[in-house]
C-alpha cells in the first residue's frame, strides 16, 4: 500500500480535528492543549518507531512523529477557533437590559440579505454597533457601544427595502437563544454559535435608508425577478433556487418541505453538480482555445458563481477542485480526483475547521467520494447501457449510497424512493439547472433575453415539481427509523468501504462476501427501527412553551396528547416522532386547549396518520379521512390500547389517564373552577400532576396528592416550587429541564441532565 506523504499531512490534519470532539485538556502557559491532541501524537510518534521496519511506506520516524505533530497541532487549533463572545459582545447585556425595561434598540450593519422564516417574518444577522435601553415611554435610559452579531426577526412588511451593507436601528427585545430541548428539536442556540452569533433580537419596528451603491443584492433580485416574471411563483423561485441555491432566493417553504422529504434536496442547492455543469460548459466552448484563456475565464466564472450563490460549503469545495481541473489541463498534468477532494476539504477547514460538524460539508465530501470511487465500478457493470443512460442512472446510485448513512444519522428519515427518484428526475434536473444558470447570466445583461430562456424552462420545472410533489405522496417515500447512533455510523461506512474493496480486489471466488457485506449493512440500517419496536416503553412531556403536548410509546404503539400550533408541530412534536422512529400514531387525542391546534393535526396527521382519533369536538373528525373517529365525553371513561382515558371537563379539557401509573393533565384554570373539581375527591387522586404553572389551588393539590408535578407552562413562581418541594413532591419544569421523560426501570428523567447527542447543522 503506498500514499504520498502530502495526502497524509492532510488525513492528519482532518483526524486531528475530529478527535477535537473528545472533551478535556491540558493546560501549560495559560495554552489549553486537548489530551485527544495528546493521545493523537503519543499514538502515531509510537507506531512511527514502528512501522518504518514492517510497513513499506518510506517514511522515517521523524515524518512519523510530525504527523502526529500535526493531529496535536489540529486538535489545539479546532479549540483555539471555536467562536466565543468578546469582552464587549452585546450578549452579556441581554439579562440586564431585560431587567431595566422591556424594550431596546439596537443600532449595526445588516450583514445578510433578509430571508423568510415559518412565521413569514424577516430573519437576517445584523453587526451590532450600539445598544439603547428604553423606559415605558420610550426614552432612552441608557446607550452603550457594543460589538457582536445579532439574530433578528421582523415582520415582513418592516424589512422591504433592507438589503446587505445598510445601516438600520430596530426597536424590539433581546433573548438569549435557547438549546435543544426535546429530543431531536432544533438546537437553536448551536445553530446561531457556529455563525459567532449569542444573541437574538425580535424587533416590532425597524428604520433604516434606502439602499444607495451597487450590491451583489442587486444582481440576484436582478435574476429572481427576471425568472419570476417568465415563470410566474412559484415556478419562478424553483428555477431560481435550482440554478443559484436556497440562500439567492425565498423558496416557498412548502416546495422546500417536499424536495427534502423526497430526497431531492441537493436539487434546490448549489452544490458540485452545478459546478461540474458550469465547468463543463467551458471546456466545450474553449476546446479550441489553448494558452491561459480557458484558464482565466474558468477561474472568472467560478469565483463569480461562488460569490453570487452565497459561498455555501460545497460549492467552495467543487470550486476548489474545478481550480485544480483546470490548472491541471493548463499545465498538461492529470489531476487525482481522491487527492484534489482531501486537499480541498483540508484548505476549507485550514480557513474554518468548524466546516467540519455542518452537515453540507460531511453530506458534500461524502457525495464526491462516492462519485469518485463508486461510478466507475457501477459504469462497468452498466457497459450494456449507452454511456449517457448508464451515467444518470450510476451517478444517483453512488451520491445517494456514500451519503445514506449521514441522512439517517442527522435526519433519522430514509428516503425509499430517493435512487429511483433522481434516475428519473436527473435529466429535468440538468434541463434546469443548465437554463437556470444561462438565464441568470443573461439576466446581468439583458432581462429581456434572459426571460426568452427562462420561460423555455416551464415544462421540465412543472415536471420537476409535479414529480417530488407525488413522490411524497407514495408510501416509502419517506419512512423514519429512528436515531441512530455514531458506532452505527461508523460502521455503516465500514461496511461500504468493504463492500467497494470487494468489489475492486477480490477475486470471483469470494463472491460470496459481497451480498453479506450488502445483507449486514441493511440490517444495522434498519436495526434501530426493530429495537425500537421491542423495547421502547416511555412516557414523554415535551418542552413546547405553553402548550400541553404528551406522548406515550409502548413497543411500537404511540399515544400522542395534543399537537400544538402549526409551529410546534414541525418543530417539536415532528422531530420527536420522527427520532423515536414512528411512522404511525395508534390513537391521536385532540384536546380543544388551543384554536390552533387544528392546523398542527394537519400537518402531523399528513405525515404521521393516525389509525383512531379521539376528541370533544365533532369538527375534529374533518382532520383525516383515514382514522376512526371516536367522540370523547365529559366524564365517562376510554379504553385505549393499555391505557384509560377519561375527560373531566368539556369547557376545561380536564384529563387523567390510567396506567402504570395515573396522570392527571391540567390546563389554566381560574381558582375558582379548581376548588370546584376538587369536590370530586378521591377520584382524582394521580400519581402525576401535569400542569400550566399558574396558581395551584392548596385543596386541590391536597385532594390530588401527587408524588411529582411536571409544569409545562412558560413560569414556574419560585413560591410555588418550594412549597411543593417541603410537601415531598418532586417539581420539573420543561422549560427549565427540558422535555420530561419516564421510563419503569430509570424514573422520570429530564433531557437536559440525561446524556443526549448535540445536533450540528
Amino acid at each position: 500500500m503506498s500514499i504520498s506523504f502530502g495526502l497524509a499531512l492532510c488525513l492528519a490534519y482532518i483526524a486531528g480535528l475530529l478527535l477535537s470532539s473528545i472533551t478535556g485538556s491540558l493546560a501549560l502557559g495559560g495554552i489549553a492543549i486537548p489530551w485527544s491532541g495528546i493521545a493523537g501524537l503519543g499514538v502515531i510518534a509510537g507506531w512511527g518507531g514502528w512501522a518504518p521496519r514492517r510497513w513499506r511506506l518510506g517514511w522515517r520516524t521523524a515524518q512519523w512523529c510530525g504527523l502526529g505533530l500535526v493531529v496535536l497541532l489540529a486538535a489545539s487549533y479546532m479549540a483555539i477557533r471555536s467562536p466565543t463572545a468578546g469582552t464587549q459582545d452585546i450578549s452579556h447585556l441581554v439579562e440586564r437590559a431585560g431587567a431595566i425595561a422591556p424594550n431596546q434598540v439596537i443600532v449595526g450593519r445588516a450583514i445578510e440579505e433578509p430571508r423568510l422564516n415559518r412565521d413569514s417574518r424577516g430573519r437576517f444577522l445584523v453587526a451590532a454597533q450600539q445598544l439603547q435601553v428604553l423606559d415605558a415611554e420610550g426614552v432612552v435610559t441608557f446607550q452603550i457601544p457594543v460589538r457582536g452579531r445579532v439574530y433578528v426577526t421582523a415582520p415582513l412588511l418592516q424589512i422591504t427595502g433592507l438589503h446587505s451593507g445598510q445601516l438600520m436601528q430596530a426597536r424590539g427585545s433581546l433573548y438569549r437563544p435557547q438549546p435543544a430541548m426535546n429530543p431531536n428539536g432544533f438546537d437553536f442556540q448551536t445553530y446561531l454559535a457556529q455563525k459567532g452569533t449569542f444573541t437574538g433580537f425580535t424587533a416590532e419596528e425597524l428604520r433604516f435608508n434606502e439602499a444607495t451603491g451597487w450590491g451583489l443584492w442587486q444582481l440576484r433580485q436582478r435574476i429572481v425577478r427576471t425568472q419570476v416574471r417568465a415563470l410566474g411563483s412559484p415556478l419562478g423561485q424553483l428555477v431560481s433556487a435550482i440554478a443559484l441555491g436556497r440562500r439567492a432566493v425565498d423558496l416557498p417553504m412548502d416546495i422546500r418541505d417536499v424536495f427534502v422529504r423526497v430526497g431531492l434536496a441537493h436539487t434546490i442547492a448549489a452544490s458540485g453538480f452545478h459546478v461540474s455543469l458550469l465547468l463543463g460548459m467551458v471546456l466545450v466552448l474553449m476546446r479550441s482555445r489553448s494558452g491561459k484563456m480557458p484558464l482565466i475565464i474558468g477561474f472568472g466564472i467560478l469565483i463569480g458563481y461562488v460569490t453570487l450563490t452565497g459561498a455555501p460549503a460545497s460549492v467552495i469545495r467543487a470550486a476548489l477542485m474545478g481550480g485544480a481541473t483546470l490548472i491541471g489541463l493548463a499545465i498538461n498534468r492529470k489531476v487525482i480526483p481522491t487527492g484534489a477532494l482531501l486537499t480541498a476539504a483540508t484548505l476549507m477547514l485550514l480557513i474554518n475547521p468548524h466546516w467540519l460538524w455542518t452537515v453540507s460539508f460531511q453530506l458534500s465530501v461524502m457525495a464526491t467520494w462516492g462519485l469518485i470511487v463508486t461510478v466507475p465500478v457501477l459504469m462497468r457493470r452498466l457497459d450494456w447501457l449507452p454511456v449517457t443512460v448508464a451515467s444518470l442512472v450510476a451517478v444517483p446510485i453512488a451520491a445517494t449510497l456514500w451519503t445514506l448513512p449521514l441522512t439517517l444519522y442527522h435526519f433519522n428519515v430514509l428516503a425509499g424512493l430517493s435512487i429511483p427518484l433522481n434516475v428519473v428526475a436527473m435529466p429535468l434536473v440538468t434541463i434546469v439547472s443548465l437554463g437556470g444558470i444561462a438565464s441568470s447570466a443573461l439576466a446581468i445583461i439583458s432581462p429581456w433575453v434572459a426571460g426568452i430562456v427562462a420561460s423555455l424552462l416551464y415544462y421540465p420545472a412543472t415536471a420537476l415539481l409535479w414529480l417530488a410533489q407525488t413522490s411524497s405522496h407514495l408510501p416509502g417515500s419517506s419512512v423514519a427509523i429512528g436515531q441512530i447512533t455514531l458506532w452505527q455510523l461508523m460502521g455503516l461506512y465500514g461496511l461500504l468501504f468493504g463492500l467497494l474493496g470487494s468489489t475492486v480486489w477480490i477475486q470471483h471466488r469470494q463472491s460470496w462476501l459481497k451480498p453479506l457485506l450488502a445483507i449486514t449493512f441493511l440490517a444495522l440500517m434498519l436495526c434501530p427501527l426493530g429495537w425500537r419496536w421491542v423495547t421502547q416503553d416511555q412516557i414523554t412531556i415535551l418542552a413546547a412553551g405553553s402548550e400541553l403536548i404528551w406522548v406515550r410509546q409502548d413497543h411500537g404503539h404511540t399515544t400522542l396528547i395534543n399537537s400544538g400550533d402549526t409551529k410546534t408541530a414541525f418543530y417539536t412534536v415532528e422531530p420527536f416522532l420522527t427520532q423515536a422512529g414512528i411512522n404511525q400514531i395508534e390513537s391521536a387525542i385532540a384536546l380543544p386547549f388551543h384554536a390552533d391546534y387544528l392546523q398542527g393535526w394537519q400537518h402531523l396527521l399528513a405525515h404521521f396518520p393516525a389509525k383512531h382519533l379521539y376528541s370533544s369536538a365533532v369538527t375534529a373528525a374533518e382532520l383525516t379521512s383515514t382514522s376512526q373517529f371516536h367522540l370523547l365525553q365529559a366524564g365517562t371513561s376510554n379504553i385505549l390500547p393499555k391505557l384509560t382515558l377519561q375527560l373531566l371537563g368539556t369547557d376545561h379539557p380536564i384529563v387523567r389517564l390510567s396506567d402504570r401509573q395515573s396522570w392527571l393533565l391540567l390546563p389554566d384554570l381560574p381558582l375558582a373552577t379548581q376548588d370546584f373539581l376538587a369536590q370530586a375527591g378521591s377520584a382524582l387522586q394521580s400519581q402525576v400532576l401535569v400542569w400550566s404553572g399558574t396558581e395551584l389551588s392548596t385543596e386541590l393539590l391536597q385532594i390530588v396528592n401527587p408524588q411529582v408535578v411536571v409544569c409545562y407552562g412558560q413560569s414556574l413562581p419560585e413560591s410555588m416550587e418550594r412549597d411543593l418541594r417541603q410537601r415531598g413532591i418532586r417539581v420539573f419544569w420543561t422549560q427549565r429541564d427540558g422535555a420530561i421523560t419516564w421510563q419503569p426501570k430509570h424514573g422520570f428523567q429530564s433531557y437536559l441532565t440525561a446524556p443526549h447527542r448535540t445536533l450540528h447543522f
